[in-house]
C-alpha cells in the first residue's frame, strides 16, 4: 500500500512533538557512562549488545547543547560506525560487531527526560492495564543496562484518535481535522506540569508534513545517513502544505484517582485538534 494522509500525519506529529519538547523544555540530560553486555536473541550473530542505563537517547542535532553520539569507547579506544558499531538510540545501547563479551565500553550521549512512543492502546489500557519499568533519570542503586524493546517511563504515548473531513472549497478541497492525544506518565508533579505547560502553549503552531521515508531511525535503531536534524527535515519538505494546531486541551488525574493505580506515576493528558486544508487522497 502506498503512503496515505494518516501515515504522513502520524510521522509528522511524532517528530514534531519530540522536537518541541526537547527544544522548549530542554528536556534532556547529557551524561557519560558505562555500557554493560547482555544477550539478545533477536540480534543477528554479527553483533553483541552493550546497554547503557537509559533508553531513548536524543537523536536531533538541532537541539542546542545535546550530545549526539557518533560512537563509543571500546577499551579506551574510540570506535564509530566505520568500525562496525551500530548505535541503537531507541534502546540506549551500542551494537558491537565481533565476538567479545568482556569489552570495557563507555560513551557520551544525551538522554531524553521523557521517552516518546506511538501507540494504538486506549488510555485505560495505558494507565491501568499496562505495566512499565521505571527508567528514572535519577536512578538509585548500582547502574546496569536497561532491557531492550519494552516501553519504560517517564514517557509520553502519542496516538491519533479520530479524523473528520468537512467540505471547505469548490473543487473538492476538504477541511481535515485530526484529534490527536498524548498521555504523559511522569515521576513527579514538576515533570508533569512542565510537559502540560509546554504543549498548552503549542496552539497555533504549524507542523511540516514529513513522509514515512523521512523518519530518521533504521530497523536497528541507528540514524539514517548517520545524522538527523528536525529543522533540516523541515527544510527538506518546506513546500508541503502545513498542518495547523487549532486547539489544545490539557488535564491530569487527581491524587484521589491516582490512588487506585498499580503504580505511583503522575498522569496527564493533552488533546490536540490538528487541521489541514487538502484534497482527498493527497
Amino acid at each position: 500500500m502506498i503512503e496515505q494522509f494518516q501515515h504522513k500525519l502520524t510521522t509528522s506529529f511524532c517528530l514534531w512533538f519530540d522536537n518541541f519538547l526537547l527544544e522548549k523544555g530542554e528536556a534532556y540530560s547529557n551524561t557519560t557512562g558505562e555500557f554493560f553486555y547482555y544477550e539478545d536473541s533477536r540480534l543477528d550473530a554479527t553483533y553483541k549488545a552493550y546497554g547503557s542505563p537509559y533508553k531513548q537517547w536524543v537523536t536531533d542535532s538541532s537541539i542546542t547543547g545535546a550530545t549526539i553520539p557518533t560512537g563509543v569507547f571500546i577499551n579506551d579506544s574510540f570506535s564509530g560506525r566505520n568500525n562496525g558499531v551500530v548505535l541503537d538510540f531507541d534502546n540506549g545501547r551500542a551494537l558491537v560487531s565481533g565476538s567479545a563479551t568482556d569489552s570495557s565500553i563507555t560513551g557520551e550521549f544525551a538522554v531524553k527526560d521523557f521517552s516518546v512512543y506511538l501507540t494504538n492502546d486506549t488510555e485505560d489500557d495505558l494507565i491501568v492495564e499496562n505495566k512499565y519499568a521505571v527508567n528514572s533519570r535519577l536512578p538509585s542503586g548500582p547502574l546496569t543496562y536497561i532491557a531492550p524493546y519494552d516501553d519504560v517511563v517517564p514517557a509520553v504515548f502519542l496516538s491519533v484518535a479520530d479524523t473528520q473531513n468537512e467540505p471547505f472549497a469548490f473543487g473538492g478541497m476538504q477541511d481535515t481535522v485530526v484529534h490527536a492525544k498524548a498521555v504523559i506518565m511522569a515521576e513527579d508533579t514538576y515533570q508533569l506540569d512542565g510537559v502540560l505547560s509546554i504543549f498548552m502553549d503549542s496552539v497555533n503552531e504549524v507542523l511540516t508534513p514529513i513522509p514515512m521515508s523521512g523518519y530518521p531511525i533504521t530497523e536497528l535503531g541507528d540514524l539514517k545517513d548517520d545524522t538527523y536534524s528536525y529543522t533540516g527535515k523541515e527544510e527538506d519538505y518546506a513546500t508541503e502544505t502545513k498542518f495547523f494546531i487549532d486547539k489544545v486541551r490539557t488535564s491530569k488525574l487527581s491524587d484521589r484517582t491516582r490512588s487506585v493505580l498499580a503504580n505511583e506515576l503522575y498522569i496527564g493528558f493533552i488533546d490536540f485538534d490538528i487541521q489541514q486544508h487538502r484534497y482527498r487522497f493527497s
